[in-house]
């Protein structure tokens, strides 16, 4: 049986999904201690969502994928971009950060509703236009399901996020990714028409 890989975990009050870049501002020791670690040894590491103290038992497996900038006080900006899922099993020792066994996340073999995707890429699409007016859709990544390509690029609330990375179904990660798009939709959408009528106060104006 093959050992349960080691990963050090970085605690976040955020979800990073697979294909996601995020910024990363590290200044604590032991998170400075684990970017050394990883650097040197060619290894990834383990974001996972905590809040008030609790953590997540699925977190994203992540590699430091670019050094911003290395300040004089130590502190470091970098970007890391997210890989995989990977539930976590058991907390170990050894170093200043905290560490874990972790079992890597498969899919459940199953195939692909088009349609499903065709909505939530609509739907994407449509909230890229009103947002943006750039109508247009990520690139796919190979290895990377299309759910979470696309939940990549969105700011989702982190609820959301975690439910996908929990998932092992791309249908039902699509279902809640459409959901939220479809909320997110009606926002912009409201927020387009408030902006429209600031200028009269909601009142039609005069000749």
């Amino acid at each position: 049986m093959p050992e349960t890989p080691i990963y050090g975990l970085f605690a976040l009050n955020l979800v990073l999904v697979p294909g996601e870049r995020i910024p990363l501002h590290i200044f604590e020791p032991r998170y400075r201690e684990l970017f050394a670690d990883c650097v040197l040894d060619d290894s990834p590491f383990v974001i996972v969502y905590s809040d008030e103290g609790t953590v997540a038992p699925v977190g994203c497996t992540a590699r430091f994928d670019e050094l911003l900038e290395r300040h004089d006080d130590g502190r470091l900006s970098v970007i890391v971009a997210g890989v995989a899922p990977v539930a976590l099993v058991r907390q170990t020792e050894g170093r200043l950060y905290t560490r874990a066994e972790c079992r890597p996340l498969a899919d459940e073999l199953h195939e692909v509703d088009a349609v499903r995707v065709a909505a939530a890429t609509e739907r994407y699409r449509a909230l890229a236009d009103l947002t943006t007016g750039q109508a247009t859709v990520p690139d796919s990544i190979d290895g990377v399901a299309w759910s979470y390509v696309l939940a990549a690029h969105l700011e989702l609330a982190p609820h959301i996020k975690q439910a996908m990375l929990e998932a092992r179904d791309e249908l039902v990660r699509l279902t809640l990714l459409t959901d939220a798009l479809d909320l997110e939709l009606a926002a912009a959408e409201r927020a387009l028409l408030a902006a429209e009528r600031a200028p009269t106060n909601g009142k039609v104006p005069h000749d």
